[in-house]
């Protein structure tokens, strides 16, 4: 990656975790190590469109990507190669926004414009096979998240609603109509659960009925509009154990923890201001993880930027983040500690980490607290 504005619109992290790929204006295309991302290639390919969303296939060996004209690609991970896996002649003109492979990788879902949405997949014959939904609406596909372990997938739609797709390709709006719903993601955990977000600081848990997923509903309960934060939702990534964070613009990061049923503030864009005003007016694109309240993020512009706790001295308490900015091409390393989290269970892990003897007791005695708790509920 190189310097100047790439205009990254999406990302997507293998299942493994190992690789992220980033896609975004003039059909770039660059792949990353997603642990050390400043090992990545820049992938050639002669398209003049935008690339707005991938995913990668379950098996491991193909990725493909999605975007305007109708435009589909594939990329084949052993040699980094690019093919057009479909254009026009199937999707039409239509602006494809979203993809995402279900559990066995048997199809691909595809939504875009207009409501449109597709099951994909490759043939044996070389060629390709694309099937229009029934059931669809007539805004904009904003966001496909597919289980783990179950050919379940969760859609969401523009002011359209929320909609699960089931094991047979059939499409259910479950709820949540009326709401600006921006991405959605899944976690494969005992209970099955998604969490959709919209631009206007709403949030939907969605708890996956497995065994019938038309059962599936959005009740009101379900859906929180979050108070205390600024900014507008822009997407939504699974990071570990329940855990997601949603990015904000203005540059910004929320907390979700599914289990917890809360959102917390991770990084706000007054203290990302303060500490890199150019930084701060970049969008954020994705983030992934890379270990127990560490990750990346990468911007429109193509700035990757880490973050995870400070490790300071016992004596001092302080919770604080860190956050180095990595520019690649550009030779440059930012560090600083940035502000205070609110997440409790960054807290906790940062307490038992580098507080003092007696606050990792306190903390350690409040968890055997809520462990007995879980066992009697």
């Amino acid at each position: 990656m190189a310097e100047g504005d790439m205009g990254i619109e999406g990302i997507s992290v293998s299942d493994n975790q190992d690789l992220v790929l980033a896609h975004g204006a003039n059909s770039g295309i660059f792949l990353i190590d997603s642990n050390y991302p400043e090992n990545n290639s820049h992938i050639e390919w002669s398209g003049d469109y935008s690339l707005l969303d991938s995913s990668f296939h379950p098996g491991g060996k193909t990725a493909i990507m999605v975007g305007e004209g109708g435009n589909v690609l594939r990329m084949t991970l052993a040699n980094s190669s690019i093919e057009q896996a479909a254009g026009p002649s199937t999707f039409g003109d239509t602006l494809l926004t979203s993809v995402s492979w279900n559990s066995d990788g048997s199809w691909a879902y595809i939504g875009g414009e207009d409501g449109w949405i597709w099951r994909f997949r490759g043939t044996s014959d070389g060629g390709i096979e694309a099937i229009v939904l029934e059931n669809r609406g007539d805004r904009v596909i904003s966001g496909i998240s597919c289980l783990r372990g179950h050919n379940i997938c969760a859609i969401t739609s523009t002011l359209g609603g929320i909609g699960i797709i089931d094991q047979e390709h059939g499409l259910h709006w479950i709820g949540g109509f009326g709401t600006p719903w921006v991405d959605i993601v899944c976690h494969s955990s005992e209970v099955p659960e998604c969490v959709a977000i919209s631009s206007d600081l709403t949030i939907a848990s969605i708890v996956v009925v497995v065994s019938e997923p038309s059962e599936t509903r959005v009740f009101d309960n379900d859906i929180v509009q979050l108070q205390g934060f600024v900014g507008a939702m822009t997407g939504i990534e699974a990071q570990s154990d329940g855990i997601s964070l949603i990015s904000l613009a203005p540059f910004g990061l929320i907390e979700h923890d599914k289990e917890a049923g809360r959102s917390f503030h991770w990084l706000d864009n007054i203290d990302a201001v303060e500490f890199d005003v150019e930084i701060s007016d970049q969008r954020i694109v994705g983030t992934w993880g890379s270990g127990f309240f560490e990750g990346w993020l990468i911007t429109d512009r193509g700035t990757l930027v880490s973050f995870g706790p400070v490790d300071q001295n016992e004596d001092n308490s302080m919770l604080e983040i860190w956050i180095g900015i990595i520019i690649l091409g550009g030779a440059t390393l930012l560090v600083a500690s940035l502000m205070v989290s609110s997440s409790p269970k960054l807290s906790n892990w940062l307490t038992k980490r580098i507080g003092s003897e007696e606050e990792r007791k306190d903390v350690l005695r409040k968890e055997r607290r809520q462990s007995r708790k879980k066992g009697r509920a």
